[in-house]
């Protein structure tokens, strides 16, 4: 019910931009330009849900901790 406001999600399953190649169960760090990485390191947030094959930049479900 937020009127021009944004939704931000705090805890559970959502989807989420992310960058570079993801396999499902990898951990997820932010990156340096709004969406997520894969990394063992750094301050993770995040799990992965899917795999992701490519390079670029696309939505896949992830679960936030």
């Amino acid at each position: 019910e937020l009127e021009n406001g944004v939704y931000i999600a705090l805890k559970g399953r959502v989807p989420m931009k992310v960058g570079g190649r993801v396999r499902k169960g990898d951990t997820l760090v932010a990156g340096q330009n709004g969406y997520a990485v894969a990394s063992d390191t750094g301050h993770i947030f995040a799990i992965a849900l899917e795999n992701k094959d490519d390079e670029g930049i696309t939505k896949i479900e992830a679960v936030i901790l």
